[in-house]
C-alpha cells in the first residue's frame, strides 16, 4: 500500500499546478482535488479475500451422504408380523444354528431367541444339537418366562447318519394352537422295503388345529450336498402323510431346505417345482444373516391351502427388531426365521 501511495501523491501535485496555472477558478480546483482523492482511495483498498468455505475450482463439493443401515439388504417383506388375532395364525420356520449347550449358555442369545418365538403362534425349529436333549426344555422355560400366553413343544428323536445328530421341534402357543394327540411321527426311511436311505435327517410330521383350520406340518433340514435328491423325494413324505391323514387337505412343508445358491440350481428339475405347489418364500428373498444372499428357508403349500393362506409372509429380521449388532446376530443364527399367515375362520376340508 505504501508503494501505491507514493505513485499517487506526485500526480496530485502536478494536477494542482496545472489547474492553478490555467485558471484560478475555485470550481476547477475543487474538481481536480476530488478526482485525485478518488484515485488515492480506490488504489489504497486491500484486495478482496475469497469467501470462506468456498469449494476450490474443479473440485466437487462435499455431499451429505447417509450410510446404509446396519445389516441392510434388498430383501422385501423383512417385516415383523402383525399380532395375530382370533381369525388367523402365524406359522414360522427357523434354523437355530447348532442350538445346544454352548448357545443356551449365552444370556443375550437366549433373550433374542425367546423374544423371537413370541412373534409366532407356531415355530418349527431345525438344528437342535444336544445329546442330553435338555436345550429344548430350557428354551421353552425361557419363552414362558416372558409375558403372554404359554407355549408348549413337541420334538422328534435325534436324527442323522453321522455322530452329529439333530432334533426337529414344534413350539406353539397353547391358547391358539392344539396339537392333535398321537399325530406326530418321523417319516420312516427306506420306503417300500427298499435299501435306499433317502434322507440325512428324516422329516418330522404332526397335525395341528386352530379355530376351524386343521393342518399337517412336514419339516425337513436337507443335507446341503444332497439337496436336489432329498427335495426330489419329499413328495414321498407328502404321500405318506396324505395316506395317514386321509380326511386332511392342508399340508404345509417347511424348513431349512437349502433350496438356493450352490445347493439347488434352477436347472435342478425337481417335482416340487411344478404347478401343484406354491413356494411362499420367493427365490429373490435372502434368509441368511451373513454376507450370503440365499433363500435356504422355505414354506411350501398345496392348492387346497391357498384358500387359507392370507397372502402375508416375511423374513423376521431379529437384528433390526431388537437393535443388535452383526456379531450378536451371527451368534443367534446364520438364518432368519421366515413366516406366513393363515386364516383360522374357514376350512373347507
Amino acid at each position: 500500500m505504501e508503494k501505491n501511495s507514493s505513485m499517487c501523491w506526485p500526480f496530485i501535485g502536478e494536477a494542482r499546478s496545472q489547474a492553478m496555472g490555467k485558471s484560478q477558478s475555485p470550481v476547477v480546483y475543487l474538481i481536480v482535488l476530488l478526482l485525485a482523492a478518488a484515485v488515492v482511495f480506490f488504489t489504497m483498498q486491500p484486495k478482496a479475500s475469497p469467501p470462506q468455505n468456498q469449494t476450490p475450482p474443479n473440485q466437487t463439493p462435499p455431499q451429505n451422504i447417509t450410510p446404509p443401515p446396519l445389516n441392510s439388504n434388498n430383501t422385501v417383506n423383512t417385516t415383523t408380523p402383525q399380532p395375530s388375532n382370533v381369525s388367523n395364525i402365524t406359522i414360522a420356520t427357523f434354523n437355530i444354528q447348532i442350538f445346544g449347550e454352548a448357545k443356551r449358555s449365552k444370556p443375550q442369545v437366549m433373550d433374542v431367541l425367546a423374544k423371537t418365538a413370541r412373534n409366532f403362534d407356531l415355530m418349527v425349529i431345525q438344528e437342535l444339537r444336544d445329546d442330553t436333549e435338555t436345550t429344548l426344555p430350557i428354551y421353552l422355560e425361557k419363552i414362558n418366562s416372558l409375558p403372554g400366553p404359554k407355549y408348549s413343544s413337541i420334538s422328534s428323536p435325534r436324527l442323522g447318519r453321522t455322530a452329529s445328530k439333530e432334533n426337529y421341534a414344534f413350539i406353539f402357543n397353547t391358547e391358539k394352537i392344539q396339537l392333535i394327540n398321537g399325530s406326530n411321527y418321523t417319516f420312516t426311511d427306506l420306503p417300500n422295503g427298499t435299501s435306499e436311505d433317502l434322507f440325512q435327517r428324516e422329516p418330522f410330521v404332526a397335525e395341528f388345529k386352530s379355530g376351524k383350520f386343521d393342518f399337517v406340518l412336514i419339516t425337513i433340514h436337507t443335507d446341503p450336498g444332497e439337496t436336489p435328491q432329498e427335495l426330489g423325494d419329499l413328495p414321498l413324505v407328502l404321500s405318506d402323510a396324505q395316506a395317514r391323514f386321509p380326511d386332511e387337505k392342508d399340508f404345509i412343508m417347511l424348513g431349512d431346505m437349502n433350496a438356493d445358491c450352490s445347493y439347488l440350481k434352477q436347472s435342478d428339475n425337481i417335482s416340487l417345482r411344478n404347478s401343484s405347489y406354491t413356494w411362499i418364500v420367493p427365490d429373490s428373498a435372502d434368509t441368511t444373516t451373513k454376507s450370503t444372499d440365499c433363500t435356504y428357508d422355505r414354506i411350501i403349500i398345496l392348492d387346497p391351502s391357498k384358500e387359507d393362506y392370507l397372502g402375508s409372509w416375511g423374513i423376521f429380521r431379529f437384528d433390526q427388531a431388537y437393535g443388535i449388532n452383526q456379531s450378536l446376530t451371527e451368534e443367534v443364527s446364520d438364518h432368519y426365521p421366515v413366516w406366513s399367515v393363515f386364516s383360522t375362520a374357514n376350512d373347507s376340508d
